[in-house]
């Protein structure tokens, strides 16, 4: 049996009983992301994700040129088993960080967005968003390369030599070093002057004044910033949920920090979503939460504040 009558069979099924990522594979974790070959600014993928089948989540890597920038365009099409089943996609940046302008939109089963001024490395997540949902998908992506106009450059250009000038004449003397016969000498007191010489005869030169050495600038306080984030995994844990969302100490984010779910994909907070930290990593946070699976795969963005 081929994998996609085996999806249309498995949608069919009880989806409550099946752990979101039972049947995933490596690229079921953004660690694993496969990565999109270009050819021509051009890269395509297929696959299948189906949340009653334990393979909710497939993980995309997109790699732009060094050192180029550009506009990358992403466009989604899919089929389902059958009519009211959903597939969706989103965007994080290298940090795995939600890309907050990639916002996957269209009507019907095609998807699509844009990021402008982008460069380096992209993670897509393709997932079923509701338990039940399954669908195959075709993946799309086009890089943009920013041609920058520089003209024809300083070497092109025609400078013609600039005219010669008339002889300089030699420097005003100084009287740096002493010379009797040098008028100008005669109300200084340069080196090698005699001390009865006229022009070292005169008042005591005054003091010069003390500066004073400025003081050390005090660096600014950097206060920490809010982090939007997004839920990667769900486990049930002590009567609630451990949940983790993308984001770490990469991004200030502390144990101590305030968590919210957010309601939906608003920026309100879902009544009884506060959370607590249990463990911050590098890239992700691990946040206990007491609410249901339904709930978070309802409300899946969470805002953390120090």
């Amino acid at each position: 049996m081929s994998k996609w009558p085996l999806v249309c069979l498995i949608a069919s099924a009880c989806a409550n009983n099946v752990p979101q990522d039972r049947s995933t594979g490596p690229d079921g974790r953004v660690k694993g992301a496969l990565p999109m070959v270009f050819a021509e600014n051009e890269a395509k993928v297929r696959g299948v994700v189906t949340y009653p089948g334990g393979d909710r989540v497939d993980w995309k890597q997109i790699d732009l040129p060094e050192g180029k920038k550009g506009r990358l365009d992403l466009q989604m099409t899919y089929t389902t088993p059958r009519p009211g089943l959903r597939v969706a996609f989103d965007v994080f940046d290298q940090w795995n960080v939600p890309v907050k302008n990639a916002v996957a939109n269209g009507k019907g089963r095609i998807k699509s967005a844009s990021i402008d001024k982008a460069k380096g490395k992209y993670f897509v997540r393709i997932y079923a968003p509701r338990r039940g949902d399954a669908g195959q998908y075709r993946l799309t992506a086009e890089f943009h390369e920013e041609v920058v106009n520089t003209g024809p450059g300083v070497l092109a250009l025609n400078i013609p030599d600039p005219p010669k000038l008339p002889d300089v004449p030699p420097p005003p003397s100084t009287c740096e070093v002493f010379d009797r016969n040098d008028p100008v000498c005669g109300n200084k007191c340069p080196p090698g002057a005699p001390v009865d010489w006229k022009g070292c005869v005169g008042p005591t030169p005054p003091t010069p004044p003390v500066v004073a050495t400025p003081p050390v600038p005090v660096p600014p306080v950097v206060v920490a910033k809010p982090v939007s984030a997004r839920v990667l995994k769900v486990d049930v844990n002590n009567g609630g949920l451990d949940i983790t969302v993308g984001g770490g100490s990469e991004l200030g984010i502390a144990k101590g920090w305030r968590v919210t779910v957010l309601r939906g994909e608003t920026s309100n907070p879902l009544s009884g979503g506060t959370g607590t930290i249990v463990r911050v990593n590098k890239t992700t946070t691990i946040v206990h939460v007491s609410l249901t699976t339904n709930q978070i795969g309802a409300n899946p963005n969470v805002l953390l504040q120090p």
